[in-house]
């Protein structure tokens, strides 16, 4: 069932998106809760799942990462990014060009550490380095003996452009967006 529909207005589409934005967050089994992000390695376009953890007062958005990943790496040499969301059963796709700061070791990463909790902490602990080659694949769950936020990262993406489609029998719906002062500014496009 489509959430935006021919009845709203352009400027009513980002307070709808960042609704369904929190929707994922809050429910478990949410379509937004497991997104893409897609870095740039040098030229090349990388993409990977990835979880989507919380949504500022800002509207910037939060994922959790090792800092000895891949993405860390990507976006240290180019902090643009996208992230995308998709929602089968509404048939809504949202599209964010964004600008990412890497938060390491600060005031905002202790602040999430301690919810990261059970096997979940493990996932920041590993011996090796994310993407590292292995023997066995069980040398790539061994963990540091001290579980602690070393290399537990939050990426902190900003919003500068977004794309709203959304998929209906009764006639698709496409809108771009910018950042501005005040908010976003867009246009209908043709889907």
């Amino acid at each position: 069932m489509p959430i935006i529909l021919p009845n709203h207005k352009l400027e009513e589409i980002p307070s709808i998106v960042f609704s369904e934005l929190r929707n994922g967050i809050s429910r478990k089994k949410h379509p937004f809760k497991n997104v893409v992000l897609t870095t740039v390695n040098e030229k090349t376009p990388m993409s990977r799942w990835i979880v989507f953890r919380k949504l500022t007062l800002e509207n910037n958005l939060l994922i959790y990462t090792d800092s000895r990943s891949e993405k860390i790496k990507n976006l240290r040499e180019n902090s643009s990014c996208g992230i995308l969301f998709y929602n089968h059963k509404q048939g809504l796709q949202i599209f964010f060009s964004t600008v990412s700061t890497i938060h390491q070791n600060n005031e905002l990463t202790r602040k999430y550490w301690q919810g990261v909790v059970g096997t979940s902490s493990e996932n920041y602990t590993t011996i090796y380095p994310p993407s590292s080659p292995i023997n066995n694949i069980y040398e790539g769950h061994k963990t540091e003996k001290d579980l602690n936020d070393k290399h537990f990262s939050i990426i902190e993406l900003r919003p500068i452009n977004m794309s709203v489609l959304q998929l209906s029998r009764d006639g698709h719906i496409r809108a771009n967006f910018s950042k501005a002062n005040n908010g976003w500014e867009g246009s209908f496009i043709v889907p």
